[in-house]
């Protein structure tokens, strides 16, 4: 099969096949529209015989006839439009669904290293290219087989200028095959530019407080200009290139137009082979012929970038990608952790040297250090964020790695230290850990966690909705709801990275005061930057050179 050679996109097709119903109806539509095209090419042939011979009444029925064929034919392309974009978007939306469902289950740290630019360019631009690809192409070929129908009429007119036409079209086919190629090329080199351009485009909207307020402007708009300067240039290239071949190709048929005529006029017409009624079909019949090589260059095109378009998608599912867990499902753990000869590090640097920590269930501990020092990454590696490689973390005595991601996930939760909403509802922000929660369970936790008096001071209470990112409220409010958000969770174990960094002392102290009563039915481990107040906590855990040590038992 032809779409095999193309081993990306042929991947894709699962997702056309389930739809296909839709497709035969599709089919059915442009056989219809085709077959009109064809019949149109023998009526507007009699109809300049009728012209050029005079014969009003036989121009007049054949110009009847081809009103009614041209009203089917555009029917017919109507449905096809219709039709197709029904199916673009059916079969759009089920790839978007499988990137966002694999985006999902993507390493945190793969994620991190790509960039937000080279997810966003392939969920949007890149699916539509591979969602539209077989309209595109059906679409074609339905001229193309019009078309070549007009080829066949010249043929019986004059197998000379038929033969004349092959030869034409066989070169300026070989010149748009080359425009192809050539664009292929180039449009890889304008998407890694977009790639860049937008995930520097995304970090200045989330960054856009910290633009402000440290008066980096200028050297961000410099930043974004030198990178949509480099876009520029990459699509001038591009389209610069192919415009230089596409008159490359224009000039060749003005050429073979040229030596049609000389053709006719030296030859053809003294040897009496050719009538001049027959030139006049014939040069009306090749602007089209021109045409069929333009379709038959566009139906390549969009088999070679599509392909191009379907392997930048498939690049996301690949396996070494995921996350991996293993089958080990547990209800509830006790909450004991226990840390055995843990490394880690990345660009060549050692984060943490051979850790080694024990901490009970049932206790509210403390890691201190300073910035860089490790204590986010201990985090991440206990929450599966990133892989543990090297040593070992176990819970309950099972080794992290063997747990089911439901499992895991339940019975762990990490609260970062930048908090994030989702543009919803404060309540809707909170349950979404516990979508069966009652009204009074969040009103529960958010006293729990001191919001629940800030949040009725609003004029729609727990209803308000919030903008992105939570935007419309306090760093310290924003800390607080998702505080609440974990005790909602209800997880064994919590994972409190700098929970206190935006509040004040007061709400501070509020704060320790209530994971101490949290404690009794959890573990818990609080990242603090500085820590002033040790009596609330069992213990007392400092990372400082990629090693851990006790200073409070």
């Amino acid at each position: 099969m032809f779409l095999k050679r193309f081993k990306n996109l042929y991947k894709f097709k699962t997702y056309y096949k389930k739809y296909t119903g839709l497709i035969i109806i599709l089919l059915c539509v442009m056989v219809i529209a085709s077959s009109a095209g064809i019949f149109l090419s023998y009526l507007m042939s009699e109809q300049l015989i009728g012209i050029t011979k005079e014969l009003a009444s036989i121009a007049i029925k054949f110009t009847i006839y081809i009103l009614i064929v041209v009203s089917i034919h555009h029917l017919n392309w109507f449905l096809w439009s219709k039709f197709q974009f029904k199916l673009s978007k059916l079969v759009s939306y089920d790839i978007k669904q499988d990137i966002i469902k694999n985006f999902l289950d993507t390493k945190y740290s793969e994620i991190k290293n790509r960039g937000s630019g080279y997810y966003l360019e392939r969920l949007n631009d890149d699916v539509n290219e591979v969602s539209q690809f077989l309209g595109n192409v059906a679409g074609t070929m339905v001229d193309v087989f019009t078309n070549i129908s007009f080829l066949i009429v010249i043929y019986f007119l004059s197998w000379q200028c038929g033969l004349f036409f092959t030869i034409g079209i066989i070169l300026l086919f070989i010149i748009e095959s080359i425009k192809v190629k050539i664009n292929l090329k180039n449009l890889s080199l304008a998407k890694t530019s977009t790639e860049e351009a937008n995930s520097s485009f995304d970090e200045a909207i989330h960054g856009i407080k910290d633009i402000k307020g440290f008066g980096i402007k200028n050297a961000v708009n410099n930043k974004l200009d030198i990178l949509n300067e480099d876009v520029v240039e990459k699509n001038r290239k591009k389209d610069t290139t192919f415009e230089l071949i596409s008159r490359i190709g224009t000039y060749l048929q003005w050429i073979i137009d040229s030596i049609l005529v000389l053709m006719s006029m030296l030859w053809l017409l003294p040897a009496g082979q050719i009538e001049v009624a027959t030139i006049l079909i014939i040069f009306n019949y090749k602007g089209l012929m021109y045409d069929t090589v333009g379709f038959f260059s566009k139906i390549k095109g969009y088999y070679v970038n599509g392909d191009y378009y379907a392997k930048r998608i498939l690049e996301m599912f690949k396996i070494d990608n995921r996350e991996s867990f293993g089958n080990k499902a547990i209800s509830v753990l006790k909450g004991e952790i226990n840390i055995k000869n843990l490394s880690f590090g990345y660009d060549n640097k050692t984060i943490l040297n051979n850790i080694n920590l024990q901490i009970k269930p049932n206790t509210l501990n403390a890691i201190i250090g300073s910035s860089g020092s490790g204590k986010s990454t201990l985090f991440l590696l206990l929450s599966k964020l990133y892989d543990v490689k090297d040593g070992s973390i176990l819970y309950d005595d099972i080794d992290i790695n063997k747990f089911d991601e439901v499992s895991l996930r339940k019975n762990v939760c990490l609260v970062n230290q930048e908090s994030f909403l989702f543009h919803d509802t404060i309540l809707n922000n909170i349950k979404i850990v516990k979508p069966d929660a009652t009204n009074e369970e969040v009103k529960k936790v958010c006293k729990l966690a001191n919001v629940h008096n800030e949040i009725m001071s609003f004029e729609n209470g727990y209803t308000t909705i919030l903008s992105e990112n939570g935007g419309n409220l306090s760093g310290g409010q924003r800390q607080r709801i998702e505080i609440a958000r974990a005790i909602l969770k209800d997880s064994k174990i919590i994972l409190l990275d700098e929970p206190t960094s935006a509040l004040d002392a007061k709400n501070q102290s509020l704060l320790f005061n209530t994971l101490s009563s949290l404690k009794k039915e959890k573990t818990i481990i609080v990242i603090v930057h500085k820590l002033n107040k040790f009596d609330v906590f069992d213990n007392v855990f400092e990372i400082k050179n990629a090693n851990i040590s006790k200073i409070k038992n």
